[in-house]
């Protein structure tokens, strides 16, 4: 039996996706609950599952795309987000699991309230004049490198908690999984990584998110959690918990990550602060 002439292949598509920003009204951000991809042309139609990915049965050697809509709960019928991948190509040798990334758009028929902002963001309610946004890629499998490190520790490095910081978020670059708008914990958040305390730290915002700090190989880690029991370091956690941990000085594939944190998906990680 021949199996490599077979002219399909069982394989995971990984969706990833990034916002276009173009319009005002992705700043009223909604959750999605329901994330569906179609492999184009009429292979696949299919959800998503919690990891943002699904297996699928596609041709090999053969040009395919990936079509991405999502639903929120308040709106069923009507899809909040869009987009369309790249044309991609999975060979016999391509390894079992495809990553897809998408830039995605607010459809225009989703019923959001318009808004106009100047120089300004809105953030449950809240609003916020100034920010600083620290991301960078990272590659499943792959070490995070000594530059990644160093701007990490610049990043932190170049704050200072005289600038009021009020705000902090993490997660995936646009999807932001975990946040704090108290002012007290982002000031000892910052202090924290400016300072690269390598000494277990923690402490729990408002909304009941533990806040971790400490260090993890050759540098300083960030991790956010729902769990509020899980407050050591460099520490490995699930898919599915509800986690966000940052720590590029690891200097090894264990750099991080939403959920899973050791031997991560390649994702692009971001730490957000406002005032």
């Amino acid at each position: 039996m021949l199996f490599s002439c077979e002219d399909t292949k069982e394989s995971t598509i990984q969706l990833q996706y990034t916002h276009d920003g173009s319009s005002a009204r992705s700043l009223l951000r909604e959750t999605a609950v329901r994330h569906n991809i179609k492999v184009e042309p009429n292979i696949a139609d299919t959800d998503l599952d919690s990891n943002m990915s699904a297996v699928v049965e596609v041709p090999v050697s053969k040009p395919m795309t990936v079509d991405y809509k999502n639903w929120t709960q308040e709106q069923p019928d009507i899809y909040y987000e869009y987009g369309s991948s790249d044309s991609f190509v999975v060979s016999h040798n391509s390894p079992y699991t495809t990553y897809v990334t998408i830039e995605v758009s607010v459809n225009a028929d989703y019923p959001v309230p318009e808004i106009v902002v100047d120089n300004s963001t809105i953030t449950d309610n809240a609003t916020y004049t100034d920010n600083a946004t620290w991301s960078d890629n990272f590659t499943y499998g792959i070490a995070s490198t000594q530059a990644q490190a160093t701007a990490w520790e610049d990043w932190w490095d170049n704050l200072s908690t005289s600038d009021n910081w009020s705000y902090i978020s993490v997660g995936h670059i646009d999807n932001v999984t975990l946040r704090c708008d108290n002012a007290t914990v982002v000031s000892q958040i910052i202090t924290q990584l400016k300072n690269d305390n390598m000494t277990n730290w923690a402490t729990t915002c408002s909304d009941n998110v533990s806040w971790v700090t400490g260090g993890c190989g050759q540098g300083v880690e960030l991790k956010a959690t729902a769990l509020l029991s899980d407050t050591m370091d460099c520490r490995c956690n699930n898919p599915g918990d509800n986690v966000t941990t940052i720590r590029p000085g690891i200097r090894n594939r264990n750099w991080g990550g939403v959920g899973d944190s050791c031997s991560a998906p390649t994702q692009n990680l971001e730490v957000i602060l406002k005032k």
